[in-house]
């Protein structure tokens, strides 16, 4: 949630001032439902300083989350050392409560992708079967690495451990590889596994697959009774947890992490109380009228996310969602030069308030549909999952009548291999 914030997460300073505010309506969030708290997942490797500064002036986070950034490290000119995984180690180690782990992934890229891309298509890259074991065994040894640097530095932090693959043959060489390498004292620091989709893509079958998978996975049930989906942003894809309760009796805490809900700000994006998207165009690129821009996305945007955080708000004297628009945001009329960021004088506050509001009122939507959907599964097309009862029907029964899946190929395409099949 830090994209498109300027230094507000980077200096203790600049955020000081706002600090309480944002930390009530954490603890607001907190104490709203009966089943839901919300954390903050940050980037030890390109979000270091917004790591410490959340840590110290915002305990009204549940737990803070630390990734590694492997994904992007691997992609530097440099490389991963071990230089840099100890550096990263140490950074978790003191800012973080759960962190994620180096984990090396059974694809590889053709080079066309970069940035965003490498994380959200399936285009530019393979899974490659063959690896699995090897990919998880290199693994092993940063877990290893890792727990080994949390001993020596007398840390608290808990490790969850990531789940790659393409379907249950391969999740369970890879988890149980990295699960049975270690000692039952390195065991005791891993609290939770992490569903990734990288070797499957990001599809709703494919998110399906991996999630009823975890029941027959042969780890010990205090890693699998928590479990964390890695990149969701869709009430979609929590589905099972709402429809087979039975099913997955053994799980007792789910978490997500989202940037697509955490960078709403970021991409001008908003979702209402009905979870209905509202993009905000660019007033630098639109070809729509400003009345129009005004009218149809600005006004449905702010008046909600005032009427939500009116008292934060007025705490800084701002009462009126016109008054955001003008002097707070890039959509002033003001702004004649159409600049990504601008604020007024007077409006310098508001412009700090806005992105952390825009993306928690977000956040806060989604989390009414948890509950909702939560409290009555009903709401949902289920699709026929609330009947599932074992893996095997899910796979045998269920999966073959979804069509075809998006995974990621085994083979390049446009290869001989695929021209002979």
């Amino acid at each position: 949630m830090t994209m498109g914030t300027g230094d507000l997460y980077i200096k203790a300073p600049t955020l000081q001032p706002y600090a309480e505010t944002f930390n009530r309506k954490i603890w607001h969030m907190n104490s709203k439902y009966d089943y839901q708290t919300c954390s903050m997942l940050f980037n030890s490797y390109t979000e270091p300083n917004h790591g410490e500064v959340i840590r110290t002036l915002m305990p009204s986070w549940h737990h803070h989350f630390s990734d590694s950034g492997g994904l992007q490290l691997s992609r530097t000119k440099g490389g991963l050392t071990h230089e840099i995984k100890d550096k990263i180690y140490r950074h978790q180690a003191a800012w973080s409560d759960v962190a994620m782990i180096f984990d090396d992934i059974p694809v590889e890229f053709d080079g066309s992708n970069s940035g965003w891309s490498m994380k959200t298509s399936t285009a530019g890259r393979r899974f490659i079967r063959e690896e699995v074991g090897k990919t998880a065994r290199t693994t092993l040894a940063n877990v290893k690495r890792q727990i080994e640097m949390f001993e020596a530095l007398d840390s608290d932090t808990k490790i969850t451990l990531i789940v790659q693959g393409q379907d249950l043959e391969s999740y369970r060489e890879y988890i149980e590889t990295i699960v049975n390498g270690l000692t039952e004292k390195e065991l005791e620091r891993c609290v939770s596994i992490s569903l990734a989709s990288a070797c499957s893509g990001s599809g709703f079958n494919n998110r399906m697959e991996m999630i009823y998978s975890v029941k027959d996975f042969q780890i010990p049930m205090r890693l699998k009774k928590n479990i964390h989906l890695l990149g969701l942003g869709s009430h979609e894809m929590m589905m099972p947890f709402f429809v087979s309760p039975d099913y997955f009796d053994f799980v007792e805490n789910v978490s997500y992490d989202s940037s697509t809900q955490a960078n709403s700000w970021f991409f001008s994006r908003y979702r209402d109380k009905n979870w209905m998207n509202i993009d905000m165009d660019s007033p630098a690129t639109t070809t729509k009228s400003e009345q129009e821009i005004y009218e149809e996305q600005l006004v449905p945007v702010f008046s909600d996310m005032l009427k939500q955080n009116f008292e934060a708000f007025e705490e800084f004297g701002i009462i009126s969602h016109d008054f955001m628009i003008q002097e707070c945001t890039k959509w002033s009329r003001k702004n004649t030069d159409k600049e990504r960021l601008y604020n007024s004088d007077i409006g310098k506050d508001g412009a700090k308030l806005i992105p952390f509001f825009n993306q928690m009122q977000v956040v806060e939507h989604y989390m009414d549909f948890v509950d909702k959907y939560t409290n009555n599964p009903s709401l949902l097309n289920d699709r026929g999952l609330s009947k599932i009862t074992d893996y095997g029907q899910f796979v045998n029964e269920w999966l073959p009548l979804q069509g075809a899946q998006d995974k990621l190929p085994e083979q390049w395409g446009g290869s001989l291999n695929e021209f002979f099949t």
